[in-house]
């Protein structure tokens, strides 16, 4: 391997074909294209520097050709090697959910394909995470030939390369978390990577309806050589991880063991479930623990297994464990039988509503496809739009029936297209509407409803007979295939309407303001961006500089914002860092403290946390009812600001003095002690992972909390049927940082009543690798019933470790 590029001598000439037996694929024939000739492109890839080049190119993608002239290549073919390059990208967009990568080289701002004379004696060349590839002349030529007389066939070296942009790499890249090192060297790494690359050659053509070209060999045959790898390793049962999979060389022939890898990968595509279960495989390969080091082949063959089942939807340790020979770990084979239960993939039971049989209106409309349960879905078509006004026009009312009343997990089947189709309005009854992100997936796949900022999972008390649920437009292409209504328990008599937010507007609720509504001052201006929420964001020209003290004052942002009520907020916000000199704001609130924020230092619109640089890494204000002021000023130019969020927390810190010793006996919650072994009665809060330690502040066993990705990731428990509303408690519980500090590890009470959700503080320590006493006392407080009550513990920074130990709660 190079240290920047990545190249594979055996692309040099492959050739494969594939009788394509779909119904339809991706590509669908020529078109329209722009060619410029006698262009100075830089052939960079290659290391061949500045050549004169003809380029051919429409909206999607280019491709540079050295040397040639318009009249090289007919320009009717041509349109049709655009399309079909343009189509393959848009195929490893789909299956890997990773869009708008940074370019390596472009023509006029797009992804570029470089054709240099000379590929620096290389099929293909490539790097990760980043588009752009390069490609002889010598390849390429046959290549639009075939093309030309109608046969319609790419080389597996394009989608060999491409692929390699299309995989996460670096520090936080997929390897991190499934490969391994291989005949105990630890620079003999990197076969995983090797394995998607081949293996996304056959999935990409099948998503496309076209042949695939390799050495003269047709698709069958190139994957019957694949298979015969697979079959050999399945047929020996002596072979098994250590003396295959962790063997850079195959122990029946001379090949290397990313064949194997590959064709493994196929075998997963071909039998648990085509290209929605690859799909779901790249989304789930990093939400694993992060291997501690090269050698963790535990944990790495663990993280395979989790990945595998969610992707496939069913326990795989049978496969894993009988058919590869892999050893999972019990911890592992515990997560997903919690995750999964027994089931066999099927996820049918409660009562199901198609969201086809939804009376529509407005831009609500039915589509076809193949995939969806039942073969249709509803949405409205996708031209880039959100709606925030008349959203009563574009709705569709779906009416269900429940035989018992109850408590029940609202869930759905989603779809969506792009980052910019991923969230619907719902109401349940008569109750209010709420926002609904949907998982930004490009398949179908069912996820627990939620409403923004308001539950992560929803639940419903309904009685017996006849509901309704709203759906209403909110981002343009966003599908819905189902909803699934799966009872949970009793509920409080059936009176709920799945509110889960709203209420009366003296109480606190959470604000949204767009960068764009602010009144600029100075070098602040508005920018047009699709990707950004409602398509605009602010920022300044960037030009290099940075503004302290009273310069700042002079390019400034100044945000209205109404607050239903008064209380302490947490303020988030939505930006970009073009690059590392242009990742900071200045920020204040009302008269407060200015606040020198810094930005996460990505390319894309991502949300966060606003912090204090040196104070705190959360920023929590206080507003009063009615209008607020927030400032937010200058400091690297060029930073974007796209949306600003202030979340209410509820209340101020528990206190009081601390809890003596209480009779174990009187202890309200199940497993405080954690002496189970187990994790019976906790579940994670939001995404980590909850699980049992030695490491514990008194008997055997503690409460970890890891793989936590935000700061309010943690360990919970449902307390609803627990607490009575007007009565005092008190808490205590133990914790610890695994390593390192920080600012806080807290603990909080998110209740549901009839006026929403409210989080109340009950009480913090400072983190730090000795053990500390959380104590508080609260009093449960609800207007009318208290729906839901969970006890959270949170607060340390993202990808930091903590443990609980030793939760008490008693009644006073």
């Amino acid at each position: 391997m190079m240290k920047n590029f990545f190249f594979c001598c055996s692309c040099i000439g492959v050739l494969l074909s594939l009788a394509f037996t779909a119904e339809a694929g991706r590509y669908a024939g020529g078109v329209p294209i722009n060619i410029d000739q006698n262009v100075s492109f830089n052939f960079n890839i290659a290391s061949q520097g500045t050549r004169t080049a003809t380029v051919w190119y429409n909206n999607d993608i280019a491709i540079a050709i050295e040397g040639a002239n318009a009249s090289t290549y007919d320009r009717a073919t041509m349109e049709k090697v655009v399309a079909l390059m343009a189509a393959s990208k848009a195929s490893f967009e789909d299956f890997t959910g990773l869009r708008n990568l940074p370019l390596n080289g472009n023509y006029r701002g797009l992804p570029t394909i470089q054709v240099p004379k000379d590929n620096n004696g290389y099929g293909g060349l490539a790097a990760h995470g980043i588009f752009g590839l390069s490609v002889g002349s010598g390849l390429f030529n046959p290549f639009y030939e075939r093309i030309k007389s109608g046969n319609i066939s790419i080389d597996q070296v394009w989608l060999y390369e491409m692929n390699r942009n299309y995989y996460k790499s670096g520090s936080n890249g997929w390897n991190a978390w499934i490969d391994w090192a291989c005949d105990g060297n630890n620079s003999n790494y990197g076969y995983w990577t090797v394995g998607f690359n081949n293996a996304a050659a056959f999935w990409i053509v099948d998503d496309l309806g076209v042949e695939l070209h390799y050495f003269g060999k047709y698709y069958d045959q190139f994957r019957a050589d694949h298979k015969k790898d697979y079959d050999k390793y399945l047929s020996n049962s002596s072979y098994n991880f250590d003396n295959v999979w962790a063997k850079s060389r195959l122990a029946w022939r001379s090949g290397t063991i990313n064949t194997l890898m590959s064709a493994t990968l196929l075998e997963m595509y071909d039998n648990f479930g085509g290209k929605p279960f690859v799909q779901r495989l790249y989304q789930q390969l990093d939400n694993n623990p992060r291997l501690s080091n090269r050698f963790d082949h535990q944990t790495a063959r663990d993280n395979w297994y989790r990945a595998v089942s969610r992707a496939s939807r069913k326990d795989q340790s049978d496969y894993f464990e009988n058919t590869l020979r892999w050893a999972i770990s019990s911890g592992a084979k515990a997560t997903i039988k919690r995750e999964l239960g027994n089931s066999d993939g099927g996820d049918d039971s409660g009562v199901i509503v198609q969201a086809e049989d939804a009376t529509l209106y407005g831009l609500f409309k039915v589509g076809n496809d193949s995939t969806a349960s039942a073969g249709q879905y509803i949405h409205s078509e996708y031209v880039g739009n959100y709606y925030d006004t008349n959203i009563e026009a574009n709705r569709a009312e779906l009416l269900f029936s429940v035989p018992q009343s109850g408590l029940y997990a609202l869930k759905a089947t989603t779809y969506a297209p792009n980052t910019a189709a991923d969230s619907f309005y719902i109401e349940v009854n008569d109750g209010p509407r709420q926002i609904w992100d949907i998982n930004n997936a490009s398949y179908y796949e069912e996820m627990d409803v939620n409403y923004r900022n308001e539950a992560s999972e929803v639940t419903i008390d309904i009685s017996a007979g006849q509901h309704k649920i709203t759906v209403y437009v909110r981002e343009d292409g966003a599908r819905l295939d189902r909803f699934r209504l799966v009872r949970i328990g009793d509920g409080n008599g059936g009176t709920d309407d799945g509110s889960g937010g709203g209420g009366d507007t003296d109480q606190p609720s959470t604000i949204t303001v767009e960068a764009e509504t602010a009144e600029l001052y100075g070098a602040f201006r508005v920018g047009t961006d699709s990707a950004a929420s409602a398509g605009r964001y602010i920022d300044s020209i960037h030009q290099g500089n940075y503004y302290e003290g009273a310069a700042i004052n002079a390019n400034r942002a100044e945000f209205t914002v109404t607050a239903t009520g008064a209380g302490r907020y947490q303020l988030k916000g939505t930006v970009y860092a073009p690059e590392s000199s242009a990742d900071s704001f200045w920020i204040k609130v009302n008269g407060g403290d200015l606040h020198l924020w810094d930005t996460h230092n990505k390319a894309i619109y991502q949300e966060m946390d606003v912090n204090s640089r040196g104070v705190s890494e959360i920023v929590e204000v206080d507003l009063r009812a009615g209008q607020n002021t927030i400032t937010v000023y200058v400091r690297e130019d060029g930073t974007r600001l796209d949306q600003l969020r202030l979340i209410p927390i509820g209340g101020d810190s528990g206190g009081g003095d601390p809890v003596p010793d209480p009779d174990p006996e009187t202890n309200l919650l199940q497993n405080g002690d954690f002496e189970s072994g187990n994790t019976a009665g906790w579940v994670p809060g939001y995404s980590a992972t909850t699980a049992v330690t030695t490491s514990a502040y008194t008997g055997n066993y503690a409460l970890s909390s890891t793989n936590r990705t935000e700061w309010y990731h943690g360990p919970k428990q449902v307390v609803t049927n627990t607490l009575t509303v007007g009565k005092t408690y008190q808490l205590s519980a133990w914790v610890r940082m695994v390593s390192g500090t920080s600012s806080k590890i807290e603990s909080r009470l998110l209740t549901q009543d009839g006026n929403g959700h409210t989080w109340t503080k009950l009480g913090q320590v400072s983190g730090s690798t000795q053990w500390q006493e959380i104590t508080a006392e609260f009093t449960v407080t609800a207007t009318g019933s208290l729906r839901q009550a969970e006890l959270y513990f949170f607060g340390p920074h993202a990808g930091s470790e903590f443990i609980v130990d030793d939760v008490v709660l008693t009644e006073k």
